[in-house]
């Protein structure tokens, strides 16, 4: 039997940014069934910064999951690894989601026309993540649940001097 605490000067807040958009492209192919289609090539890495304010315990973070999606179609989906940050400190985690040419189907015509219109493509990023401190191993281990969500709009241009797509976006947790 395990007894959980909540112990309120333990209690942690992540914070999610979008790091940079290494490559989004929409192409022309076909898929497995040789019908032409939009086909979606896009990486996109995540900074998590973990504020651990426990005096002794560090923090251990199961593997964090990041899901991508243009409305409610899903584009792609990410398993970190399992992640650790020392008692009392800061930690930067970089993170990853993205795939390699993913037929779009009827929504790589809506997703080309926003890209064109200036307006941007909009896009949600979601992070779910556990995590835990080990205080008597097996009997007292306080556990975490947080997920946020990210607003991401994409635009047509490449800022090369960045490296990066040109985005705009906004990291927000969900309660």
């Amino acid at each position: 039997m395990k007894i959980q605490f909540a112990f309120l000067d333990w209690v942690w807040i992540p914070s999610l940014n979008i790091g940079r958009i290494h490559q989004f492209r929409l192409g022309e192919g076909v898929d497995d069934s040789g019908v032409a289609t939009k086909v979606l090539t896009c990486n996109c890495s995540m900074d998590l910064v973990i504020d651990n304010n426990s005096q002794i315990f560090g923090l251990h973070i199961d593997p964090p999951v990041l899901a991508m999606s243009f409305g409610k179609l899903p584009l792609a989906i990410s398993h970190g690894t399992k992640l650790y940050a020392e008692s009392d400190g800061s930690r930067l985690f970089k993170l990853y989601v993205g795939t390699t040419n993913t037929p779009i189907y009827g929504a790589g015509r809506s997703m080309q026309d926003m890209l064109d219109s200036g307006k941007g493509l909009p896009l949600v990023i979601r992070m779910s993540l556990r995590s835990s401190f080990h205080v008597v191993p097996n009997l007292i281990e306080p556990k975490f649940h947080h997920q946020a969500e990210c607003l991401l709009v994409l635009d047509s241009a490449y800022d090369k001097r960045q490296r990066t797509q040109a985005y705009s976006s906004k990291c927000t947790p969900i309660l």
